[in-house]
Parts: C-alpha cells; structure tokens; sequence
C-alpha cells in the first residue's frame, strides 16, 4: 500500500514515507522538506535555467539515472523550454526552474540532486558564471589544496572565485560573468588557466580526461562550461551517504583538514543562517580579461 501524498507549496509528495537514506532515517519527505525551507537560497541558482534531473526514486540503494526530458505527467504550472540537443539529433523539452513548486516537483519525481547550465534560457550561449569542477582521486584535502591554487591563479588573470563543496570530495570553484561571452569563449579561458595550473603544479592536478593516464590526483575539470552541460548549484543534496549538501565557502575555511561531509541536510540549514559566503555572487559579475 502507498503512503498518501503531501502537500507542500503547492507540489503533491506521493509515497513520503518512502526511505531515500535508510541508514540516516531520512525519508523523500524529508528531502522534500529541507528543500522547502531552503528554497528562497537555491533557486536563485535555478531560476531561468533549463534543469536535468537526476532521479533517485527509490533512494541511494537503488540506481539513478539522469533525464533530461520533462517528464509526461507534468502537474499543471510547471515551467518547459524546447532545446535542441544536436547529439540526440531531437530537441529536448527542459523543466525551467525557478519556482518553490517547480523544485518540489522535481522532488516528487525522485530528484535528489539539482543540475543546472551555466546559461539561462533567455541567451543560453551566453553564460552567466564560468565553473571548474575539481575532482580528486584521493581525497579532499588534494582538492583544497588545489582550490588555494587555482584561488591564486584565478588572481593573478583578475579575477575573483566563489568556492563551495561539490557534495562528495571535491570542491567547484565558480567565477560570476557579466553575460557577453559565448560559450566557446568561456571553455578555452577555463581551459587556459586548468593548463597553467596542471603545468606548474604536475603532481597534484592533471587536465588528463582519461583516468587510466591521468598522473597527478586532482582532475581540473572545465568541462561543465559548454552549451549543454550542466552542474549542481549551490545547496544542492547530493545522492550519498549521510546526504551531503553542496556548500558555500569563505575561503579561509578551504583547507585540507576540512571535513565536507559535515554538510548535510541535518545540519546545512543552521550553517546557512549563520553563513552565507555567495551572498555577493551575482552582484560581482566580472568580464574575462582580453588576451
């Protein structure tokens, strides 16, 4: 038999009872929830952006897999953007995020994690932050160091870093853009400094794509900057253990001793009342230095 469903700004929760991580206690409406009480911080993050979901309907013992397509059986108000996706030789119809019912429906539909383009709908070849994802083969204390020094690189070409925990072990590092250049742009400048950095610092980062010749431990990723391409905001949940949140960072508190997994849907709410390090973000747009 199933749970009867809940109503929460303006979304129906079926099955809420429903275990999403069982070894915490945490059911969908408990996801559910927390995203209700933090609405109002991620879906500035969202708004305007189309969204691909990654679903999780049955919680993190069972398999995910990400969508792109809105679904069929979309409740009535809920906001789509036909966008062609050349790989798939189709256009693709994106839920369009931005309101509390939106984001409570992707929810409903077994939405764990948010991911969302670097663009919004209105001019989605013009990005609105440039993002590096760094991905360690190790541990987090390899990415924090190798956050300090893109921190630095990034300062050295004029330019300001946002920091935040990626929800697993790594860390992304965004840069706010004022809207102007084009997709392409923004990749080969993200490409510029990853190759700097793996230049100078060898044996800890690598731009290496393939795994099997990668020889340093951290992989600067610069691919989430591409039309297309996606990456979770700020407070997203992540689909692991304990339920780690993606969280905002000073940058004093980047350091190898940090410990991100303290970040989760138990905990981020106080932390965010008692911190909020974007708060600036999207008032600090800067443009990409010219060569």
């Amino acid at each position: 038999m199933t749970s009867p469903g809940v109503r929460l700004l303006g979304a129906v929760i079926t099955n809420p009872s429903k275990p999403f991580w069982p070894d915490e206690g945490l059911t969908k409406l408990d996801l559910a929830q927390f995203y209700a009480h933090i609405a109002g911080d991620i879906l500035p993050w969202m708004k305007g952006r189309a969204v691909t979901m990654e679903r999780c309907p049955e919680g993190i013992r069972k398999s995910c897999f990400f969508q792109k397509q809105a679904p069929a059986n979309l409740p009535p108000g809920i906001d789509t953007v036909r966008i062609p996706a050349p790989s798939a030789g189709r256009d693709v119809d994106y839920i369009v995020g931005g309101t509390r019912k939106t984001l409570l429906t992707l929810v409903n539909f077994g939405c764990i994690a948010m991911h969302v383009m670097n663009g919004r709908i209105d001019q989605l070849d013009a990005p609105d932050w440039l993002a590096f994802d760094l991905d360690p083969a190790d541990n987090f204390a390899s990415a924090a160091r190798a956050a300090l020094l893109l921190r630095q690189k990034l300062e050295d070409h004029g330019l300001e870093g946002y920091v935040k925990t990626s929800g697993g072990r790594g860390l992304h590092v965004f840069v706010p853009l004022r809207r102007g250049a084009d997709q392409d742009a923004v990749r080969a400048y993200a490409a510029v400094i990853a190759h700097e950095l793996a230049t100078e610092h060898p044996k800890l980062m690598t731009v290496e794509a393939r795994k099997a010749k990668r020889k340093a431990p951290v992989y600067v990723d610069v691919m989430r900057n591409a039309f297309g391409q996606t990456i979770v905001p700020p407070f997203s949940v992540r689909w692991r253990p304990k339920a780690p949140v993606s969280m905002p960072l000073d940058w004093d508190e980047v350091s190898p001793r940090l410990e991100p997994t303290v970040f989760t849907i138990k905990t981020a709410e106080r932390r965010m009342a008692a911190k909020a390090p974007w708060s600036s973000f999207f008032g600090h747009r800067q443009t990409l230095p010219r060569d």
